[in-house]
């Protein structure tokens, strides 16, 4: 049987690759195409039966009526709308999405970190370990009695009916907003390109400038890729233009934030609330700005170690991308596929 002819086209870096191909089925030819014009793209697919694309390269009807040979694209994530669907139906060739288990583990995270700081959680959570007297004395609570805020906390927040900006719109952009949809809150997002109106209607999202987001929202998560420069680019200019007693949540890059700067931030009363999964030094240097806030018990914060994608092992790490193959192993044995959106 002759063998599969592969093309990942990925913006992935090679550390990332090597992940990829080390769990790749035997019996295919590989061949990495990295941050791919439309253009390169539609150049090499002709010589391919299989393209895996990672959000990279548009899929457009000319590349797609050129590639005779193709059998399969393969979209690792949810999001297709670069993929020219109506031109793939035309030519008979199956597109399938691959929602990836590590981007919907981050966008839970993100609500995880979005509810506490809304709702307190850790602020609520000190005052019970107090044992402080109150004006009322304990009673058994029944049917009938039972008492409501009786520490008295202030400014626990809704998410029904806020304003949540996605800074960073990608594959965990796109899950979060699902997530984000049952909650009943105005989602605005914010990304190099507008996405197409369609996409929009599908997440609920609606588009806003970098400017509109900050100002706008009640809870501003980012998304961000790693963005190199000297400084990161969530620092003292970005938060001066945030909604005042907004909260800043993090789960994207570990580059994203000038932890000083947050810090200063939500001790000056302009954030009401921070989380952060990723951090500028890992693991953390010693008085890192952002962890001495973790020194006031009450304080409206969510930090956590990078584990936004789960406590990932080598070996889940592998499985996660293995599982990015069954559909290439499913076409070798002539199964049907999985996910097929065509």
């Amino acid at each position: 049987m002759p063998r599969l002819k592969v093309l990942l086209s990925t913006f992935r870096e090679a550390v990332h690759q090597k992940k990829a191909l080390d769990v790749a089925p035997a019996g295919l030819d590989i061949e990495i195409c990295s941050r791919p014009t439309r253009d390169e793209l539609a150049r090499r697919l002709p010589h391919f039966d299989v393209l895996i694309t990672e959000r990279q390269g548009e899929v457009d009807a000319a590349a797609i009526a050129g590639a005779g040979q193709l059998r399969l694209i393969q979209r690792l994530g949810r999001m297709t709308h670069d993929i020219d669907l109506e031109a793939a139906k035309r030519a008979g060739i199956p597109v399938c999405n691959w929602p990836l288990q590590s981007c919907a583990m981050v966008a839970e995270h993100t609500m995880m970190q979005l509810l506490t700081l809304a709702k307190r959680f850790r602020e609520c959570e000190d005052i019970l370990r107090q044992g402080a007297e109150y004006e009322a004395p304990p009673r058994k609570c029944d049917g009938n009695y039972f008492l409501i805020n009786w520490t008295g906390r202030r400014n626990i927040r809704p998410v029904i009916g806020s304003t949540v900006g996605i800074v960073g719109f990608g594959e965990v952009g796109a899950e979060l907003a699902m997530r984000l949809k049952p909650f009943g809150c105005r989602i605005l997002y914010n990304k190099r390109t507008r996405l197409p109106a369609a996409v929009e209607e599908q997440f609920g999202i609606s588009y806003a400038d970098s400017d509109s987001i900050r100002a706008e929202s009640d809870f501003l998560c980012l998304l961000l890729p790693h963005i190199a420069g000297e400084e990161p680019p969530i620092g003292r200019d970005f938060i001066g233009g945030m909604k005042d007693g907004a909260c800043l949540i993090s789960a994207g890059s570990s580059s994203t934030l000038n932890e000083a700067a947050v810090a200063e931030a939500f001790r000056d009363g302009k954030l009401s609330g921070v989380a952060t999964d990723g951090w500028a030094w890992e693991p953390l240097l010693p008085g890192n700005p952002l962890l001495e806030l973790a020194e006031q018990p009450d304080a409206n914060i969510a930090f956590t170690p990078h584990t936004a994608g789960g406590s990932l092992t080598p070996a889940d790490i592998s499985a996660n991308r293995r599982r990015e193959w069954q559909n290439v192993e499913r076409l070798m044995r002539d199964e049907p596929l999985i996910n097929r959106v065509v």
